[in-house]
């Protein structure tokens, strides 16, 4: 069972009166211990905010033809990829997915603030041009 909860008053309470009412259907038993796994729930702006960058560094270059590309090896560049062997015994870098539910909120900043890093060095620009230009962008 999942679903959102708030702190409120030290005790956590969920969000929506609808998840009110499945937790008391889950007919959890007192003194019963049970598991819950806390995740912060990404900003669905900052994400879109991270790939308007990309779109900002899309547009300003001439060496990838596709958007995915570009993409990828931006994320790779910014240090989240796995090692995966090739057929020839050796291994590629791969990117690593920035879902939601593989992502949190502090992974992702970090992402963000490396990706504009990695995109200065790509394009040649200084990072404060970037912040400016993406208020533009969005």
């Amino acid at each position: 069972m999942k679903f959102l909860v708030k702190k409120h008053f030290g005790k956590l309470i969920p969000v929506y009166n609808s998840d009110a009412e499945r937790l008391k259907d889950a007919r959890l038993k007192e003194g019963e211990v049970y598991e819950v796994e806390i995740k912060h729930k990404r900003n669905i702006d900052f994400h879109r905010k991270y790939f308007a960058l990309i779109n900002l560094c899309f547009d300003n270059q001439d060496t990838f033809e596709d958007f995915e590309d570009l993409r990828e090896e931006l994320i790779i560049k910014a240090g989240y990829f796995k090692e995966v062997p090739t057929l020839d015994n050796n291994t590629k870098k791969k990117a690593l997915s920035i879902s939601f539910a593989n992502m949190d909120d502090i992974e992702f900043s970090d992402l963000y603030k490396k990706t504009i890093d990695a995109i200065c060095k790509f394009i040649d620009v200084e990072e404060k041009d970037i912040m400016n230009e993406i208020v533009e962008f969005m």
